[in-house]
């Protein structure tokens, strides 16, 4: 399997995948809760499935929606991703080892902008410790890619009905924010080299790290799985 995936042969033509921006967070293990295993098995095509859509669901039909807010807040237009359009992959040729799709930018400016989308509980931890770690490092490793030095995380905090229709999401009635950053250089330059050391590391030995049996028990689980059924 190591072999196969070395050639770049697993099922007839793939290799190790590129790290991600959901895997950002769990190289760099930017909180307790990330995991190194976890980021490994995606990258060796055994990561675990996503077994409740309801967060991803959301995402994708808010997403859009968030933009159009954006756009006439701004009045100016903000150029989209679509990731079929780039194999899922916008800096295929921009980076060997970071993939990922960037949700948004604006030209004119020059600013990178990802949005996400959270249960409203949220709004005031965002506002109080920050945002999330792993996204921050996400959005700024996607901005470094890209050449710019500014990124803004927008984030519209959902209730809990909204995750049954999020088709009909009413972001007017609902809080959205935008946190602007700029590019700490030295610190993303240092993120990416830990990515790429570990990258390596870990592809040419073909050992994972070490699970952890707690982070990891659902992942864990599924690893010990012997057919679709279970």
């Amino acid at each position: 399997f190591h072999k196969m995936l070395l050639d770049k042969k697993l099922w007839g033509k793939f290799g190790f995948k590129k790290i991600g921006g959901s895997s950002v967070g769990e190289v760099l293990e930017v909180d307790s809760f990330k995991s190194q295993f976890s980021a490994f098995c995606r990258i060796v095509w055994c990561g675990l499935p996503i077994l409740d859509r309801k967060y991803v669901d959301a995402g994708i039909a808010i997403e859009p929606k968030v933009i159009n807010a954006l756009e006439k807040v701004l009045k100016t237009k903000i150029t989209t991703y679509q990731p079929e359009e780039y194999e899922f992959d916008y800096f295929s040729d921009k980076d060997e080892i970071i993939g990922g799709i960037p949700d948004g930018f604006i030209e004119e400016s020059k600013i990178i902008i990802e949005i996400k989308t959270t249960g409203e509980k949220n709004y005031n931890n965002w506002n109080q410790f920050g945002v999330p770690n792993g996204y921050l490092k996400q959005a700024q490793i996607y901005s470094y890619l890209m050449g710019v030095d500014k990124f803004w995380i927008v984030a519209t905090f959902l209730k809990e009905e909204d995750y049954l229709d999020p088709d009909n999401y009413p972001i007017e009635k609902r809080k959205l924010k935008n946190y602007k950053y700029a590019i700490n250089r030295e610190q993303v330059l240092d993120d990416i080299k830990k990515m790429k050391d570990w990258y390596y590391q870990y592809t040419k030995s073909g050992i994972s790290p070490q699970w952890d049996e707690i982070k990891d028990e659902d992942l864990l689980l599924y690893l010990k799985c012997e057919n679709q059924e279970q």
